[in-house]
């Protein structure tokens, strides 16, 4: 039964990876039969009738089924084929290779498929075959490839949500997708399986369909039933208008929504590129307060200051960037941003400035910090203020990311009202910039804002060893 239908064989071996009870939504036993179909292809050795893309959200069984599961059911059909997979990381690419392994050294599949054996002379993590002559290959995004040809590619999330939103880092996934496609024993045979949440609209998924367009078989599964579902006839098996109503039901999916703001849920989730309303911060997002009610609720709130320095001498005023200088403190679990300004200051007028404005918005000596990216002349600005005044300096980290990824990071907590600003006369240039980026000349704003948010609403996240600050905030 195992070897007759993939779909049995992902029944009878969940245990042996996985110890949670299973969910056998209708859409596992629909993408198994997916890859039972292309598999025939594979097996004898025919042309691809097309390449596969599977868009399904996170949460949804799809690694397990497409790049643990089947390239161990494959062995079951012809143990001489060779499989290549991929993620953007290679500690998750190493992972899902070893519990397949996992699965073909297990005493049920031994039992099961005694010709199917590693070699111990060709066992590791990354790399390993068996006694037929199969093999599997594992890499990740921006690795190199070489010297493996596959008689099946498997591309699993070739991107993480926040390196979507990077240009460089797209086009990385898709020089990558570019440079698998060369790695085939037959490029007539060999098809690519696609599996990825739909992240952006020249994600590796909109590469694909652009490229090859009739050569692609698409299956878009949205967590909610939508025009986005392919292919349509799916719609019907929809559950009071839910892909899984066990594992993504409402509640699940409204979490979601809050968490990742509407641009990553409507990629995530949604399987649609971009949220409808456009730009990544929306101007109804912020909240407001009257100066007279935020003075009443204040209290003992630490005001904290962050500062972007951007000035140049050596160009011409209006060639610069300005400065933007921030004053925020949090008061319960809402970030509260008293003031924003920019200034075209030389640096002695700046380090004369920046003590005039640290009093006159709420520095406090004792407990008041003033956090400045020791980017530009920010480093000079650094060790004079600590020289010359009592202010409490400290350097901000400086970001890995860029200020899409950044502004990305903040959207969610901005959009579910935990920014609120004090309506003063610079609320619109403020709004202005930062809901209209990247289209405006300046944007300082973008960057004080996420320092604000990063220090008060992020900072004590924990964070997985090897990932970035806005890459786990936009997984989050």
């Amino acid at each position: 039964m195992c070897k007759k239908r993939f779909y049995n064989f992902v029944e009878t071996f969940w245990s042996v990876i996985i110890p949670e009870e299973p969910v056998f939504n209708w859409h596992i036993q629909f993408l198994c039969d997916e890859l039972q179909e292309m598999a025939y292809y594979i097996v004898n050795r025919l042309p691809k009738p097309y390449d596969l893309i599977i868009n399904i959200p996170p949460g949804t069984t799809k690694s397990t089924i497409a790049t643990i599961m089947f390239p161990a059911w494959l062995w079951t059909q012809d143990a001489r084929l060779r499989v290549i997979s991929s993620s953007y990381s290679s500690d998750v690419s190493l992972d899902q290779s070893q519990k397949s392994k996992d699965i073909i050294t297990s005493e049920k599949y031994q039992k099961l498929f005694p010709d199917v054996r590693i070699r111990r002379d060709k066992s590791g993590k990354g790399f390993y075959g068996n006694t037929a002559g199969g093999d599997r290959y594992v890499t990740s995004t921006g690795s190199a490839v070489t010297g493996k040809h596959a008689h099946v590619i498997i591309n699993d999330d070739p991107q993480n949500p926040k390196q979507a939103e990077s240009e460089p880092l797209r086009l990385q996934a898709t020089d990558f997708t570019k440079t698998l496609s060369t790695r085939k024993v037959n490029k007539k045979n060999t098809p690519t399986i696609t599996i990825m949440q739909r992240l952006h609209e020249d994600d590796v998924t909109g590469y694909l369909l652009k490229k090859k367009g009739d050569k692609i078989k698409h299956i878009c599964l949205p967590a909610e039933a939508s025009d986005n579902v392919k292919p349509a006839e799916l719609k019907n098996k929809y559950i009071n208008g839910l892909l899984d109503p066990v594992r993504l039901d409402k509640e699940v999916l409204e979490e979601a929504r809050i968490d990742l703001g509407s641009r990553g849920y409507a990629g995530q989730y949604e399987q649609t590129p971009a949220s409808e309303t456009g730009n990544i911060v929306q101007k109804e997002w912020f909240g407001h307060i009257s100066l007279s009610e935020f003075l009443a609720i204040r209290g003992g709130a630490v005001m904290h200051f962050f500062i972007d320095t951007a000035y140049d001498e050596k160009k011409k005023k209006t060639d610069n960037d300005p400065s933007g200088i921030l004053a925020a403190c949090k008061i319960g679990n809402q970030l509260y941003i008293y003031h924003a300004q920019k200034v075209w200051k030389k640096f002695p007028d700046l380090i004369r400035f920046l003590p005039e404005y640290c009093k006159t918005w709420g520095f406090n000596k004792n407990t008041s910090t003033l956090r400045i990216e020791p980017k530009a002349n920010g480093k000079s600005v650094v060790q004079q203020l600590r020289d010359s005044t009592d202010l409490n300096v400290t350097e901000t980290p400086t970001p890995t990311d860029d200020k899409a990824m950044r502004l990305n990071t903040c959207s969610p907590k901005i959009e579910c009202g935990r920014v609120v600003l004090v309506e003063g006369a610079w609320n619109e240039d403020f709004i202005e910039e930062v809901c209209k980026f990247p289209t405006m000349t300046h944007d300082e704003y973008v960057d004080i804002l996420y320092y604000a948010v990063e220090y008060f609403l992020l900072k004590d996240q924990a964070i997985p060893e090897g990932i970035s600050k806005a890459s786990f905030a936009g997984i989050l």
